[in-house]
């Protein structure tokens, strides 16, 4: 039986490096840390304590009540209780806990820290690896083993930051200046 499946538990996919924002931040800026680590989502924290989380989903959904939705403490968008588990659990486990939750990500928590994260896409490299194990096909290795496999190529680049400009706050605000 290889290794993947002897062991699986979530602290052997996870995510450890975590983008967090503080309570009283603005959904502004939450937005811009998405973009800058390319991920959908922040966990929010209360000195230290992983309390919620704010998603792309959660500012979709509340950008049609309009005001200024930037201006917003991500503690009046994010979702509570965060729903996490341990790096301890096992890995079907998290299947299970985010189905039931409804949830795609899994803060992984450790005496109330959060020491990583565990998403959709971190689950289905797994099962990638536990179906071809033990000879993993070329093709599908790459896919396993790079997280940023981009599905869009072509796309134009952001000059100021970097990041693709669909995905870009400064060029959408320099555009906007410019109107």
């Amino acid at each position: 039986m290889s290794k993947v499946r002897e062991k699986g538990l979530l602290s052997e996919i996870m995510t450890s490096k975590v983008v967090t924002i503080g309570l009283d931040e603005f959904v502004e800026e939450a937005l811009r840390l998405m973009i800058k680590f390319d991920v959908g989502s922040v966990i929010v924290v209360d000195k230290l304590k992983p309390v919620g989380i704010i998603t792309e989903r959660d500012v979709t959904r509340a950008s049609l009540r309009g005001d200024s939705l930037l201006r917003l403490p991500v503690k009046s968008l994010m979702s509570r209780p965060l729903q996490s588990a341990s790096p301890s659990t096992e890995i079907w486990r998290a299947f299970e806990l985010m189905l039931k939750f409804g949830v795609r990500r899994l803060p992984l928590v450790d005496n109330d820290r959060l020491v990583g994260m565990v998403t959709e896409k971190d689950l289905t490299r797994w099962v990638l690896q536990v179906f071809y194990e033990p000879g993993l096909p070329p093709e599908i290795k790459e896919l396993v083993e790079n997280p940023r496999i981009e599905a869009l190529t072509g796309r134009a680049k952001c000059p100021n930051c970097g990041f693709y400009q669909d995905e870009c706050i400064c060029v959408r605000t320099i555009v906007a200046q410019e109107e």
